[in-house]
């Protein structure tokens, strides 16, 4: 396995990890934000939401560089 073969393993654990932990909050939040009136879970529902798809981002453009940098060396 080479290094960036590494990297992006551990890249793609981390992400998954948040996106599991921004998806449990983003539920949490948002039933109690709708069904328990607890309208100051709104903005914790958005921060959730934009950390999950904020990890996503990274983890692709993490991959991008990397199979640029693998072009680049062949």
């Amino acid at each position: 396995m080479t290094a960036d073969a590494v990297i992006q393993k551990k890249r793609l654990t981390v992400m998954i990890a948040i996106t599991v932990v921004c998806f449990v909050l983003a539920g949490v939040a948002i039933f109690g934000a709708v069904s328990l009136k607890m309208n100051w879970l709104l903005p914790v529902f958005f921060v959730a939401l934009f950390g999950g798809l904020g990890s996503q981002i990274w983890f692709i453009l993490g991959w991008m560089r990397a199979v640029k940098r693998e072009g680049a060396s062949s």
